[in-house]
């Protein structure tokens, strides 16, 4: 039985049984919090139910502990709610409540209401961390670096150099492609306190983003050790799956290290080349200091994606399955401009996983791609994936780009209509351009492979496989909706390609 699925079984249950409610202590509350801290959360999960275990009522502190379980299980909006019941429980925990409605508001993306809520926490206890921690998120998130970096630190202080607090500081860092400062402040944390698993292995990810593999299989392979002896089983196999699937090809990397490295001059060479024969037609449009915000209902579960900019600013094309059943869709582009949107168009084709968003006010014209911006790909030929991923970790405002090539011109299973690339893709991605070196759209992505059950039914995990919607499945879907040809846009070359497109690229939110 999954997490999610176990925790809802284990509220059903406590609604049923008819006794006296339990009201933890402030030692039990400070045990369960530290095993979140550390990442336990199943033990922390099963500790909480065995003491509530005679209760049909969540006393506040139950109610607090389960919203830190839900958000660290990404569930900002069900976390919210508990945080929320707790202050209507309990004057007592008001600061402790405040504090967590704060942070899920962070993981909303609602950053007015989560400064409130982080001052209140902070008015009721000035020594707060978890108010300090998120006002720390909410100024990076404003791109006021040194105000976040002073909450940081201040919240590091107070919580007598805890590492979650020092991990939190460390990944936003990482976030804000800081790596180096990242792995600092960890290793400067690591002289005075003793390390645990979540942190040995967050050093490891740094080593391996800054290309030191066998630092960090090293550190992977410690932190493995350190979560099975803390009893995190499902953390420790997760990093056993990474090593027994990344050594061999560490050592097949190494193998061919010197029969490849002549190409990989002459690559680099034929990209300076190039650099010299394009020449941007256009200024940057520089990102506003404080992008607008996203309103969400808190109540309600919340999807995310990614899309790109049509029709002088009136659309955002994306894959139908982003926006799937949603009652509410809204969208921010990657200067932070923020659009309603007004209605949906789908594809006749109920199997075209494409989507048009109508939106509300249209963006400006300058913002938007072209027909004429849409080709089909070509093997083999270098592309940019722009978009989203996993923007509860890695942000919501600034949109990220991977580099790769089209590896094939047809998807999974040969299927017609998609292509393969080696550009990596995550959840968040679904409906980001894909881009040439051109700056021309050669599709939108579409998924990846399930690794899950490739292993399950082939004993193999497959690396760099994931797929696109080719764009001459997006122009026939465009033209069959468009009543004008849209405006023509320059293209770039690939070195401006992330500046120059950024204004096209949308994080988008449904409900």
């Amino acid at each position: 039985m999954s997490k999610l699925k176990y925790l809802k079984f284990f509220f059903i249950i406590l609604i049923c049984v008819n006794f006296k409610a339990y009201a933890i202590n402030q030692n039990q509350y400070l045990t369960i919090n530290k095993l979140v801290e550390a990442e336990n959360i199943n033990q922390a999960f099963n500790d909480l139910k065995l003491l509530q275990k005679n209760s049909n009522k969540l006393s506040a502190r139950s109610q607090i502990l389960i919203g830190k379980i839900y958000l660290a299980m990404e569930k900002p909006g069900k976390a919210f709610t508990f945080f929320e019941k707790a202050t209507f429980t309990s004057v007592s925990t008001d600061d402790l409540a405040y504090a967590g409605m704060a942070l899920s508001s962070v993981k909303l993306g609602n950053l007015t209401d989560a400064k409130k809520y982080a001052e209140k926490a902070l008015k009721e206890n000035p020594d707060l961390v978890d108010a300090r921690l998120a006002l720390a998120y909410i100024y990076a998130d404003y791109g006021k670096e040194k105000t976040s970096d002073n909450y940081f630190k201040e919240a590091i202080i107070k919580s007598s150099n805890s590492l979650s607090s020092i991990r939190a500081f460390a990944t936003v860092k990482m976030r804000q492609g800081k790596h180096k400062e990242a792995k600092n402040i960890i290793e400067n944390a690591l002289l005075e306190k003793k390390p645990d698993g979540p942190t040995t292995d967050l050093l490891g990810k740094i080593s391996w983003i800054t290309g030191n593999l066998d630092e960090a299989i090293r550190l992977r392979t410690k932190a493995s050790e350190m979560f099975k002896k803390a009893g995190n089983t499902e953390r420790a196999e997760k990093i056993l799956l990474w090593l027994n699937t990344t050594v061999p090809e560490k050592k097949i990397h190494n193998k061919n290290k010197k029969t490849t490295k002549p190409r990989q001059n002459k690559i680099k060479k034929e990209q300076t080349k190039d650099k010299k024969l394009t020449k941007p037609k256009k200024n940057y449009l520089k990102p506003q200091t404080q992008p607008e915000e996203i309103f969400v209902n808190k109540n309600k579960p919340t999807s995310t994606g990614s899309g790109v900019i049509l029709n002088n600013g009136k659309w955002v094309l994306t894959n139908k399955h982003v926006i799937e059943n949603s009652s509410y869709i809204i969208v921010r582009n990657g200067l932070g401009k923020v659009r309603e949107v007004e209605r949906v168009k789908l594809p006749q084709n109920k199997y075209e996983d494409l989507a048009i968003l109508i939106l509300k006010n249209a963006y400006p014209e300058n913002y938007s791609l072209s027909i004429n911006d849409i080709k089909e790909p070509d093997p083999g030929e270098q592309i940019y994936v722009m978009g989203y991923p996993m923007s509860s970790i890695l942000g919501r405002y600034n949109p990220s780009i991977s580099q790769g090539i089209v590896s094939k011109t047809s998807g999974f299973g040969e299927t017609s209509g998609e292509f393969q690339i080696t550009a990596k893709i995550n959840l968040g991605n679904s409906g980001g351009p894909i881009f040439n070196k051109k700056g021309e759209m050669v599709g939108i992505s579409v998924g990846k492979l399930n690794k899950g059950e490739i292993l399950k039914k082939d004993g193999y995990i497959p690396e760099d496989v994931n797929v696109g919607i080719s764009g001459n499945v997006i122009t026939n879907f465009i033209n069959f909706s468009l009543q004008e040809k849209l405006t023509q846009r320059e293209k770039y070359d690939a070195t401006q390609i992330y500046k120059i497109m950024r204004p096209s690229v949308v994080f988008i939110v449904s409900q």
